[in-house]
């Protein structure tokens, strides 16, 4: 028996050292995995961090100005004259913008000369003083010459009152025209009153 159970016990002090070395083994695994866990779940939240760190882009507030538009009265006999407020993001935006103006009126007794037409450029030269327009007329906006007139007037008055502006050029579907509807002539370019 002595023998066996020096066996056995030699058997048991075996195994007890290898349990023990697999264990230290698996403990220096884990003690691993921990520390590589952490970092793992560190680096997701340093980019969300710095994503949302990134400024956003501001939009500039808008510019609120104050012009003139004209308009014809109901018996297309004179202009109506109504102040407007335009939105605009820089000053050079106020030109187009003013004669946009024009296509539109919510008083009954001002009517909008130029609801039928479309502005294809509108372009200022700031170092020459000219603005260059280009229209295209729609059916609606071919009137008798009083409205021709009027047409006209309200074109300059509301060009003119930019005093920056010299000089005005106004084309017809990209041409020079001798008149816009056939009444009136046209001078080419419009020079701003004295």
């Amino acid at each position: 028996m002595n023998k066996t159970s020096r066996l056995v016990q030699g058997a048991l002090l075996v195994s007890a050292i290898t349990l023990s070395i697999t264990a230290c083994g698996q403990k220096s695994q884990l003690s691993g995995a921990a520390t590589t866990a952490p970092q793992a779940t560190s680096t997701p939240i340093a980019t969300t961090t710095a994503q949302t760190i990134t400024p956003k882009p501001t939009v500039a507030p808008k510019k609120q100005l104050q012009v003139k538009a004209y308009y014809s009265d109901q018996d297309e006999m004179k202009l109506v004259e109504k102040v407007v407020t335009l939105s605009v993001e820089k000053d050079s935006d106020a030109y187009e913008a003013a004669l946009k103006a024009l296509q539109k009126s919510d008083d009954p007794k001002a009517i909008p000369l130029f609801d039928d037409l479309k502005f294809t450029s509108v372009k200022f030269d700031t170092v020459k003083g000219e603005m260059k327009l280009d229209l295209t007329f729609g059916p609606k906006t071919q009137l008798g010459a009083p409205g021709e007139e009027l047409f006209l007037q309200a074109l300059k008055k509301t060009i003119f009152q930019f005093p920056e502006v010299k000089t005005l050029y106004v084309l017809k579907d990209g041409k020079q025209v001798d008149s816009l509807m056939g009444h009136l002539e046209l001078p080419y370019p419009i020079k701003r009153p004295n």
